[in-house]
């Protein structure tokens, strides 16, 4: 066995191998050449039987503003600055009721192409479809209940709709107010004429639609301008009846008189306090006791600034001034000193008796003014509750007022509008207009007959590549000595080709002398050059598989043919639960063998036998054992083995399956080396992993995997040798690849 080296494995992993799936596609080319060619073959039969359909296409411009005597946008409303406006228009085009216009128009029921219950001809691809609908496990059991005539028609007309709205397509142009109106039919010159009559269609149901609006607003209008103007003469009375109860002219001035008497309470009644609590101060401060001339007076302007009691004072100062200057030269007994004296107690009593009489004045006044303050408080609290009154009322006209002005508001409204529907009622105000109108094309749009045979070969071919690639990915079996490389890493010791004769049997011994077989023989020869390089220092060769019938005693017995051709060579059958090599060799199945020599004792020369025409010597599995684990376990059969391998060049030992049963690893364990035999195509690569899995676990080195019944006779002709594989082409010359 050859492994990649690490190099090869990094620069695997970074780099696609585009040469494999390229040879993969080469092997066959003529598998995705059959398919393609068939489903091309298919597409062009399918595209010769379509009927041409033919295209034609109306442009039609929606107007954003209708054209109007009057502006009555508000009755219909119509908002046309909407962004959602040309996207109503275009749903609205596409509607049921635009195509139920046109289908009455034209009459289409009575038309094949849309009505399918007219029974036409039908198809191939038809009649095919109702043979495989009138099946019996297509059938239904449920009973099938009879239409009346109405029913019917009603489906008829239903299909024909969803037929029409089929073929019919809208597709405005952006950033324009236009829009392609386009309809597909059999007929070239119905084409147009629908794609024509669902323009017309569409520009008279929104010209109904805003007559109906009027109309329908003109009458509501109409009626409603009745209760508007029984309201407004309701109101009207309401208000002359509160005017006549209140006794009133109106509202006017009412607030501002009342307003004007409160304001002026107010001040009144301010300018009264504010002298009585002047006049309380004054009247306070004299009648603290004291003499009233002595007293200080400068506080009550009242008295202070009183002219008569300024005259006084001023006379008192006088004799003050001169009570003081006489008092220096003279003594108070003397006459002038007298006569002073005398004159300023005469003045102080006259000043006395001057702020007496202004302090009972004062007094008077205090309580007039007290008595004034309470009439005028009195009166202002009377003319607050009479505004409150005032107000009340006002507002009670004021409502009446905005009543009657509001119905009076509304009913000159209704009027306005009612003079607009009326002079809009009878004016053709039309939503949209043609630019271009539909007319027959000559040529088909449809079926693009090239385009089709060329969409199905190119997606054929993809469609078989893609499936040969993805079998190949999702293939977890290996299929050739190139394949078992790409998926394990590692070389075979050989591929041996796949003997289609026989198919149900075992292969024997004869096959090997066969010129019949000779890529077979090559084969086996070529896996025993590779073995022997391989296994220079040991004389065993241990041969094993994951699972039965991948063809182990084949190869085993071959291998050990093609070995006695170069040395004296020994054949071990040491699969003792199911042995077959003795019948391979014309023998009997339980010949005696291992098993009659290590529990019999019987001489080993009789236990063998020599193939004449080989010269291999065979040693048979001999008699039936119940415990063979234990007997290739036993001490006996490992010195039996040394012991031939002293007595031959080459000792060949077929062991059972190594995932079935655990024989192997024993016989294996022994001889230190094992080669598994693998099975084109039908062996799996986990299989082949968990095998060599439990022989490494068991310290078991694999000399490598013999890759047995190839399918494709290409790689019968790989044969393994050190490290190349050499490829025999048609001439039969050796050609070597890394």
């Amino acid at each position: 066995m050859k492994l990649l080296s690490e190099e090869q494995n990094a620069a695997a992993s970074e780099s696609v191998d585009f040469g494999k799936y390229i040879v993969l596609l080469k092997k066959n080319w003529l598998k995705i050449a059959l398919f393609t060619g068939l489903a091309t073959i298919l597409s062009v039969l399918f595209a010769l039987s379509i009927k041409p359909t033919y295209e034609a296409t109306a442009t039609l411009l929606i107007e954003s503003e209708a054209s109007n005597a009057v502006s009555i946008d508000e009755v219909v409303g119509i908002d046309s600055t909407q962004k959602e406006y040309y996207q109503t228009q275009f749903e609205i085009l596409k509607s049921r009721t635009i195509a139920e216009r046109v289908v009455d128009r034209l009459n289409l029921i009575e038309v094949p192409e849309f009505n399918p219950y007219l029974e036409p001809k039908q198809s191939l691809l038809g009649s095919l479809k109702q043979s495989i609908k009138s099946l019996p496990i297509f059938k239904s059991e449920e009973v099938v209940v009879q239409l009346s005539e109405q029913e019917q028609a009603v489906k008829v007309r239903q299909a024909v709709v969803r037929k029409f709205q089929g073929r019919l397509s809208i597709s405005p142009i952006r950033k324009t107010q236009l829009v392609r109106i386009t309809f597909e039919s059999l007929d070239a010159q119905l084409a147009a004429d629908v794609a024509n009559a669902v323009g017309e269609a569409y520009i008279d149901a929104g010209l109904e639609a805003r007559l109906s609006a009027t109309e329908h607003a003109s009458s509501w209008i109409s009626g409603r301008m009745q209760q508007l103007q029984e309201q407004l003469k309701q109101s009207e009375n309401a208000l002359i009846e509160f005017l006549a109860k209140e006794k009133l002219v109106d509202d006017s001035g009412i607030d501002v008189q009342a307003s004007t008497v409160i304001n002026d309470l107010i001040l009144r009644l301010s300018e009264a306090t504010d002298r009585r609590i002047q006049l309380e101060s004054a009247y306070s401060t004299l009648s603290s006791g004291g003499s009233l001339a002595t007293s200080d007076v400068s506080s009550v302007p009242e008295i202070s600034k009183h002219p008569q009691v300024v005259n006084l004072r001023s006379l008192l100062a006088d004799a003050n001034r001169e009570f003081t200057e006489f008092s220096k030269t003279y003594g108070p007994k003397h006459e002038k000193m007298l006569a002073v004296s005398a004159k300023k107690n005469n003045i102080t009593q006259q000043l006395d008796q001057l702020i007496a009489q202004l302090v009972g004045g004062i007094g008077k006044e205090l309580q007039a003014v007290r008595s004034q303050e309470r009439l005028i408080s009195r009166e202002l609290e009377k003319q607050k509750q009479a505004f409150q009154s005032l107000t009340v009322k006002k507002r009670q006209y004021e409502a009446l007022v905005r009543e009657e002005e509001t119905n009076r508001n509304i009913l000159n409204i209704f009027l306005n509008r009612q003079k607009e529907t009326t002079a809009t009622s009878d004016f053709e105000s039309r939503n949209a207009r043609f630019t271009d109108t539909a007319i027959a094309p000559h040529s088909p749009s449809k079926p693009r007959k090239k385009l089709i045979v060329g969409f199905a070969m190119i997606a054929s071919m993809l469609v078989a590549v893609s499936v040969v690639l993805l079998l190949d990915v999702f293939n977890n079996t290996i299929i050739s000595v190139k394949h078992c490389e790409e998926k394990l890493g590692l070389i075979p010791l050989g591929g041996i080709p796949k003997l289609k004769k026989f198919k149900n049997k075992s292969v024997s011994s004869d096959v090997f002398f066969d010129d019949k077989y000779m890529t077979f023989n090559e084969s086996i020869r070529s896996a025993r050059t590779t073995i022997a390089l391989n296994n220079r220092d040991s004389k065993f060769v241990t041969i094993s598989s994951s699972l039965p019938n991948e063809g182990k005693t084949t190869c085993a017995v071959n291998l050990a043919m093609a070995f006695a051709k170069v040395g004296k060579t020994l054949l071990i059958d040491c699969d003792l639960r199911k042995s077959s090599v003795a019948e391979r060799f014309g023998h009997k199945r339980y010949k005696p063998g291992l098993t009659n020599h290590l529990l019999m004792n019987t001489e080993l020369e009789d236990c063998l036998f020599e193939d004449e025409k080989s010269g291999l010597t065979v040693l048979a599995a001999g008699m039936p054992t119940p415990n063979p684990q234990e007997l290739l376990s036993s001490e006996r059969f490992e010195k039996l083995l040394h012991q031939l391998a002293g007595q031959f060049d080459k000792v060949i030992i077929d062991t059972p399956p190594a995932l079935s049963v655990s024989d192997c690893m024993i016989v294996s364990k022994i001889t230190g080396k094992v080669v598994v035999v693998l099975k084109a195509s039908s062996t799996r690569v986990t299989s082949l992993r968990n095998t060599i899995s439990r022989f490494m676990t068991h310290d078991v080195q694999l000399d490598g995997v013999l890759l047995n019944q190839i399918l494709d006779s290409k790689d019968h002709q790989e044969y393994v040798y050190g490290d190349y594989i050499y490829h025999i082409d048609d001439h039969s010359e050796l050609k070597k690849t890394a």
